[in-house]
């Protein structure tokens, strides 16, 4: 290999590595001449380049071939979803989107599956996807205290339910980065203190977890929250080490319920959807129902959910938003009945991978499947430039590369 090549390929492991924070990138827009685009996407689009100069078309081969498994429903998630920019209002507008959230991705998937052997690049992959959240719960506290670079209308005093967004435009967008990240971590430390697994950063998955469920509660995002903990109480059970600390913890927030009226108030109102956040979502996705009722096996396709809801938009002292923001909602206004399946196929797919691998893997692939579905109840956890990288991202880290995902030292596979 000649030292352009070794330069190429070094350039390529780092670029890999650090996927995980280079996902803000997106908030980085501008045009190359009529057309729109991302930092992400110039940065994504280097590794594609850097990539097949390194490895050519042999490598997409053994990047494809490692995929196994995941290789028709990747197909059919490609074909539905063209199809979907087909049906869209708008072509161009939706190609666009297409690219973001599923040509990109895929295409890194399929690097992943190249380097899914390379246990330095997956060493770095790991650390830099749980130090992520660190980052973000940093940059969340912060903002959350002095009140700086918070849009609006989430810029008011504390005590008036101030929101942090992070480094993102709007707080939920904070809590589904962090989230399922959190549940992986969460679900890695607590298998590790399972197993007494010895390794050199015993602490960082629990301290991402920890930072993950901060920057949810500056965000202030019922979903996320949720969500986290209960992905944290279930694997928290699960382990013996961990489980009388989780029916303590529990059991106080169960005291908690009963003897302070005020939280028993506000906890009732979020799960029965009274709070406005709910009522809200209550109007939207009665009106999403009845626009898909007349568009029921193609949905509005991809980026048609504004301009086909419009004419179904009754209660108008509500926005129309982006999406329905319901998981199932949001698969079939966007690819159609037959995106709703082959998404299912995915996760099933994802499932049924887990039970065939050790303790560990299995945890951890339910533990994210179950923070991106529980969220994505009231939410969009995967239609977003960083989310649709992140997910693929943390299926090839709890799927496709066989070894176990503790943070350890790279030097130690040499």
């Amino acid at each position: 290999m000649s030292d352009d090549q070794h330069s190429s390929e070094r350039l390529l492991s780092s670029s890999l590595t650090w996927l995980p924070m280079a996902t803000l990138l997106y908030l980085v827009r501008f045009h190359i001449g009529p057309l729109p685009t991302t930092l992400l996407e110039i940065y994504l689009g280097a590794i594609i380049i850097l990539f097949t100069m390194a490895h050519g078309v042999s490598g997409w081969i053994v990047g494809w071939n490692r995929l196994r498994f995941w290789r028709a429903p990747i197909i059919a998630w490609f074909i539905v979803t063209l199809i979907a920019v087909i049906v869209a209002p708008d072509h161009i507008a939706a190609l666009g989107l297409w690219r973001a959230y599923v040509l990109e991705p895929l295409l890194i998937f399929v690097i992943l599956g190249f380097f899914r052997d390379d246990q330095k690049v997956i060493a770095g992959l790991r650390r830099n996807i749980f130090l992520f959240p660190i980052f973000l719960a940093l940059w969340a506290t912060v903002q959350f205290v002095t009140g700086l670079g918070i849009p609006h209308p989430w810029d008011v005093a504390i005590l008036a339910g101030r929101r942090a967004t992070g480094p993102f435009p709007y707080p939920n967008a904070l809590s589904l980065m962090v989230a399922p990240i959190g549940a992986l971590a969460f679900a890695i430390w607590s298998t590790k203190v399972r197993i007494n697994t010895k390794i050199r950063n015993p602490d960082l998955e629990f301290f991402t977890w920890l930072s993950a469920l901060l920057a949810v509660l500056l965000a202030r995002s019922n979903g996320g929250l949720i969500a986290l903990l209960i992905v944290s109480v279930l694997f928290g059970l699960l382990s013996l080490r961990t489980r009388k600390i989780t029916v303590l913890l529990v059991c106080l927030g169960i005291m908690v319920l009963m003897f302070v009226p005020a939280a028993r108030h506000q906890t009732w109102r979020v799960v029965t959807f009274q709070n406005w956040s709910g009522q809200v979502r209550l109007f939207q996705w009665r009106e999403t129902r009845q626009m898909l009722y007349d568009h029921p096996i193609l949905g509005a396709g991809f980026g048609g959910y504004p301009t086909v809801f419009k004419s179904y938009h009754k209660a108008t002292a509500i926005e129309i938003f982006q999406y329905p923001h319901n998981i199932l909602l949001n698969f079939w206004s966007e690819t159609g009945l037959l995106g709703v399946i082959v998404f299912a196929w995915i996760i099933i797919t994802w499932m049924r991978r887990a039970q065939s691998m050790s303790y560990e893997l299995r945890v951890t692939s339910y533990a994210v499947m179950f923070a991106i579905l529980i969220h994505g109840l009231v939410d969009v956890p995967y239609f977003k430039n960083d989310l649709a990288i992140i997910f693929w991202m943390l299926i090839f880290l709890t799927c496709i590369h066989p070894s176990r995902l503790a943070v350890d030292d790279p030097s130690e596979h040499k």
